[in-house]
């Protein structure tokens, strides 16, 4: 028993090492020149990805939340109508705490 540890004790080392020497000789030649076939590596330098959209702007007015004193716009809001106006809230949890310290 003490064989089969000794030897996967030595199998870890080998390849913490492997690794080490990998990285080292990548960084000495400048990046991705250098690959050993490790899965999910090709040697071939990677494909650049498509040009993502940029994220949409939320438009319109902010407000400060009565709960938590973030701002939030009024188009994300989660809205309580009262007697007063709407109310905006940054979300579900504000909204709940709003309305249960307003029933006490």
């Amino acid at each position: 028993m003490s064989a089969i540890l000794d030897y996967l004790f030595e199998l870890f080392v080998l390849i913490v090492l492997g690794k080490l020497v990998n990285a080292a000789v990548r960084r000495f030649f400048g990046g991705n020149s250098v690959r050993f076939g490790f899965p999910g590596q090709s040697g071939r330098p990677a494909q650049p990805r498509p040009a993502q959209e940029p994220p949409k702007t939320v438009e319109g007015k902010t407000v400060r939340d009565p709960v938590c004193g973030m701002f939030v716009s009024t188009e994300l809001s989660h809205r309580l109508n009262t007697h007063a106006g709407v109310l905006h809230f940054c979300s579900e949890e504000c909204l709940e705490s709003y309305r249960k310290n307003a029933s006490q």
